[in-house]
């Protein structure tokens, strides 16, 4: 793996996009490019990323820059100053693309490219995070780096700190869960139970996941919950950007059928939802063990 010392990362709504790719590559420090509306999500990303990488003893420290989220000659003019203000060098830094706008991605590009410095963009499509890096040659030739699988970077406690901040976790609070959990626990790298960020008292979220750098929350419904609307609500509203953001996997695992409209309607949303009417005899026949392991493999990229 090659070694930066520096990196420039635009900031847009998702902390994931710049907080991967810097534990990746752990520069020594980092130039958060943000917007008057995305500072916070980048002072936000410092800090977590601060008392992250104090605990693994390696130090990387972190500016912020803000500039206008649309012009581009005046972010390639903020972007030209920093330049020349950290006298970059081209072996030594790289430039994340993967937040902020359009605009400040073309801009940022132009600066990466004149300089021949390399690039890269964080691709979460293919059930894993993966680090695809670019550079331009001086004949501004597009040259394909390679790409990497960012693996074991991140652990559940920094993905829903820097997402939510503080949070509380309990225990399975019912049979369904217990038997969800047990298989849950044997599948994934990490398992929280009884999520509660404190900052959205009205969130709770059953279960989260984590198999490598791939993070998932599970919704679990019995009875005449498991049939209603409300279930796939609290997964919609748990994954939106404000909260924990479109690189989270969703499942809902329920103990009976699932009415069409609710189905599609969850296919719409990108939400697995296994169906398991062996549990409502208080385990899981073997059928609906492997299809709820099925799922959680495949979604996780296990």
């Amino acid at each position: 793996m090659p070694h930066y010392v520096g990196m420039v990362s635009l900031v847009g709504e998702q902390p994931i996009a710049n907080l991967v790719p810097i534990l990746y590559f752990k520069p020594q420090y980092v130039d958060f490019i943000c917007t008057d509306r995305t500072r916070k999500i980048a002072e936000h990303s410092g800090s977590v990323l601060k008392e992250t990488v104090g605990k693994a003893h390696f130090p990387i420290e972190s500016e912020i820059w803000e500039v206008d989220p649309y012009d581009m000659l005046t972010i390639e003019t903020e972007l030209n100053k920093l330049s020349s203000q950290r006298n970059w060098d081209p072996e030594e830094v790289i430039f994340n693309l993967t937040g902020g706008t359009k605009t400040m991605a073309i801009s940022t590009y132009r600066i990466a490219e004149s300089l021949g410095a390399p690039f890269c963009y964080l691709i979460s499509e293919d059930r894993q995070n993966m680090i695809h890096t670019y550079r331009s040659s001086p004949t501004r030739d597009l040259q394909f780096l390679g790409q990497t699988k960012a693996s074991d970077v991140i652990d559940i406690d920094l993905y829903l700190r820097a997402h939510l901040g503080e949070y509380d976790e309990g225990s399975p609070r019912h049979p369904f869960e217990r038997l969800v959990y047990e298989v849950l626990k044997s599948e994934c790298d990490e398992v929280k139970t009884s999520v509660r960020p404190r900052s959205h008292g009205n969130i709770e979220i059953d279960f989260v996941v984590r198999k490598d750098s791939t993070v998932g929350i599970v919704e679990v419904k019995g009875g005449q919950q498991a049939t209603k609307k409300r279930a796939l609500e609290q997964i919609i509203t748990a994954a939106e950007a404000p909260f924990l953001g479109t690189y989270t996997k969703r499942f809902l695992v329920l103990d009976r059928e699932y009415t069409p409209d609710n189905l599609e309607l969850a296919r719409s949303r990108r939400i697995v939802v296994i169906e398991t009417p062996s549990a409502q005899e208080g385990k899981f026949s073997d059928e609906d063990e492997l299809k709820l392991r099925t799922a959680i493999r495949e979604e996780l990229g296990i």
